[in-house]
């Protein structure tokens, strides 16, 4: 069914134009975030609460009438299939069916449609964003939407990129000390690690991801983001799993007809700035990774698949690791790390570890400087 349909069969049964409205813009919002949490419970003492302890949501801001009537056309499901339950809270979502898909993203078009002159004279003011937006955005595959954090993680790499990294370099996870689980980490990780091995190692995302996770980065998309936030076609949300919500941790939802607008800026990256930013983002990363453990054998190995798996920046095996050694050399005066450990075989260290918390701050100003240059690669 269109929108215009759904809207006129409303109409026909004698729904205002404001309540019309409401449910069409409650479904452009479904479109953005695919679940939003519309009401939670504290639990009392014990676990006890009743149905009058439930409390709205900031992020749901629509009637309990717009709620009827697109659970009665199966346009949502609020089931307490998506509710997560915590040890603290029960937090209720209201989440976009297939069915109710298309006429959702009818929807969000249709917003997007008047406020369009405004948005691409907004990206065109800041196009110096471009990259970070296109190449930095991380993607929740349980809702398909690209997202950014809206507080700074210093992440160097995020999780799929660490399992791919592994899987192509061949390091598992290190067994237990303890008493033998059902399956070791080990026996687990050789059941999946295919899937990544499988898997192109994007070392640009990766380093524009990491940029986007910086505090510089955050607060320029934090003030990017707040006026398209306005008109509603980006939306902020609390992160969430399946057992834990975070409102403390929220992250700015962003569909992908929003992200085709910044394309044709990001496209105007100098490709030598693009390959000199990667770069030295590999040096971060195989310094970062070094301190978790990784063998030299493991990260010269990295070096060899970067290059390999992203050819069109025309890197070198030669300069990664020339890099990543000039890092370490810097590093080393600031007495958090050793030197290179230039005569250590595959299996030897890359360096010490003299101050862990030292290296840490290391590694975080290491990530905002490159953030400061991710902003002025257009």
């Amino acid at each position: 069914m269109s929108l215009e349909s759904f809207a006129g069969e409303l109409r026909s049964m004698g729904f205002s134009e404001e309540v019309v409205e409401e449910v069409v813009q409650s479904l452009a919002d479904l479109y953005v975030a695919s679940r939003i949490p519309y009401a939670y419970v504290i639990k009392a003492h014990g676990g006890f609460y009743t149905s009058e302890d439930m409390r709205k949501t900031r992020y749901w801001p629509y009637s309990e009438l717009a709620e009827k009537v697109l659970l009665q056309y199966g346009y949502v499901d609020a089931s307490s299939k998506y509710t997560v339950y915590t040890p603290h809270a029960n937090w209720y979502f209201i989440a976009l069916t297939e069915r109710g898909l298309p006429v959702a993203r009818e929807a969000y078009e249709r917003r997007l449609e008047a406020n369009l002159d405004f948005a691409k004279r907004y990206v065109e003011r800041h196009r110096s964003l471009a990259p970070l937006l296109y190449f930095g955005a991380s993607f929740d595959s349980a809702i398909e939407r690209a997202y950014f954090y809206s507080k700074p993680t210093h992440e160097v790499v995020d999780f799929y990129f660490r399992n791919v990294i592994d899987a192509k370099i061949g390091r598992a996870p290190e067994p237990p000390i303890k008493r033998r689980a059902y399956h070791t980490a080990r026996e687990l990780w050789e059941r999946i690690k295919g899937m990544y091995e499988g898997e192109r190692l994007d070392v640009v995302s990766a380093a524009f991801q990491s940029a986007a996770s910086t505090k510089t980065a955050v607060e320029a998309l934090n003030e990017f983001f707040s006026p398209l936030h306005e008109r509603r076609l980006v939306l902020l949300m609390p992160n969430y799993t399946s057992s834990s919500v975070y409102p403390e941790m929220e992250r700015w939802l962003v569909p992908p007809e929003l992200l085709e607008l910044v394309e044709p800026e990001a496209e105007r990256l100098d490709p030598a700035k693009l390959r000199n930013f990667v770069k030295d983002y590999v040096s971060v990363l195989m310094l970062a990774l070094g301190e978790q453990g990784y063998t030299k054998g493991q990260l010269l190995k990295l070096a060899e698949v970067i290059v390999s798996e992203n050819k069109e920046l025309g890197l070198s095996y030669d300069e990664l690791v020339e890099g990543f050694r000039e890092l370490v050399e810097v590093s080393s005066t600031a007495g958090c790390i050793s030197r290179f450990n230039e005569p250590g075989g595959p299996e030897s260290p890359p360096f010490l570890v003299l101050n862990r918390e030292a290296l840490d701050n290391a590694v975080r100003e290491y990530l905002e400087l490159l953030a400061s240059r991710a902003l002025s690669l257009v």
